[in-house]
């Protein structure tokens, strides 16, 4: 008992040790292309409201690995879209497609290779040659070990969103804003292609490029958390928190900053916006913690909540879609299921733990 009460103090100990006042300087990156600027009190500034009528489009998708096995996977996958005006949806759109990923021998070299099944009328046009990976394409692998060929989907989900924000500049105008779930930061291979393609369109038509982020994984200099840091300021109402950082990057052509976007949320996200565009940040920010409201996620944009919850692919809904394709395929099913064996192993420990 002795021993075990030990044991409770020392883990006490480190956790007080390790939540006590640090002097943080800055945000930390491992990139020389990215600058820190210390943190500032003068960086805090107010978020006013505003009475813009400019529009907002949210997106977000989802996807779901219906089969797998060691050499094909297939999955569903899911991309949505709403648009608001003064706190109003004004229209919305859901698109689902199947992508089959298979590996393909090139050069004695192992590919991941791409075919898409579309409903015609809500096709998302993407360049197959794209998402022709090598399985040791560092931007999808696994540490030093091959990539897994389910890692696929996520590059396919990603461009899929990009290539649907491209599509909505035709319905957005001047001073409107697309809102993508996550950073501007390209981190697939050819996927800057997508990203610089929707900052030309966007600055066509001067339309506003920003992304949210639900959880950053950066950490200050002393490896605290950020929110963390800032709340150390004990800024009050909400606000929005720039510079931070200066980048030079050709792959994240972006201005980062943070916001807490009502007074009453206890929640700080990274926001970027296209960098040619930072000079719009305290408006565009502005308008978007008006959408802030709900008390279902006070303090995150409910265009935000609607595009999630409708972009995501339940498992429930995975399972109906497996036994259909089970039933279709008949007897070939019980042929398919020794390749998935090995695979399915893992969900069999789960499932009695």
């Amino acid at each position: 008992m002795i021993e075990m009460q030990q044991t409770y103090d020392k883990i006490i100990s480190l956790v007080k040790n390790n939540i006590s006042d640090i002097n943080d300087n800055n945000v930390q990156f491992s990139d020389t292309n990215y600058k820190p600027f210390n943190f500032d009190k003068n960086n805090f500034k107010e978020i006013k409201n505003s009475k813009s009528n400019d529009k907002i489009a949210f997106i977000d998708g989802g996807s779901a690995e219906i089969i797998k096995s060691s050499n094909f996977s297939l999955n569903l996958i899911r991309i949505y879209h709403t648009i608001y005006q003064r706190n109003k949806r004004i229209s919305s759109k859901k698109i689902d497609f199947y992508a089959f990923i298979s590996t393909k021998s090139i050069d004695n070299e192992l590919f991941y290779n791409v075919e898409f099944i579309n409903h015609e009328e809500n096709k998302i046009e993407l360049d197959k040659n794209d998402l022709l990976l090598n399985s040791l394409d560092e931007t999808i692998k696994q540490g030093i070990t091959r990539a897994s060929i389910s890692n696929v989907s996520n590059v396919i989900r990603r461009f899929s969103e990009l290539k649907t924000a491209i599509n909505i500049t035709n319905e957005l105008g001047e001073n409107d804003i697309i809102v993508l779930d996550g950073s501007l930061q390209c981190t697939f291979t050819n996927e800057k292609k997508y990203m610089d393609e929707l900052y030309e369109k966007a600055t066509e038509k001067n339309i506003i490029v920003s992304g949210l982020c639900k959880t950053t994984t950066l950490m200050t200099d002393k490896g605290n958390s950020i929110a963390n840091a800032l709340n150390k300021f004990n800024q009050e109402g909400k606000w929005l928190y720039h510079p931070v950082v200066d980048i030079s990057s050709n792959n994240h052509k972006a201005e980062i900053s943070f916001t807490k976007l009502h007074e009453h949320s206890k929640y700080i996200f990274r926001f970027e916006i296209y960098k040619e565009q930072k000079q719009n940040l305290n408006n565009i920010v502005s308008l978007i913690a008006n959408n802030c409201k709900d008390s279902v996620f006070i303090g995150y944009p409910y265009g935000l909540i609607e595009a999630d919850r409708q972009a995501r692919i339940s498992n429930q809904e995975k399972d109906m879609l497996l036994t259909l394709f089970s039933t279709k395929l008949g007897k070939d099913w019980e042929k398919i299921k020794n390749s998935l064996t090995s695979i399915d192993a893992h969900e069999i420990l789960d499932s009695i733990s």
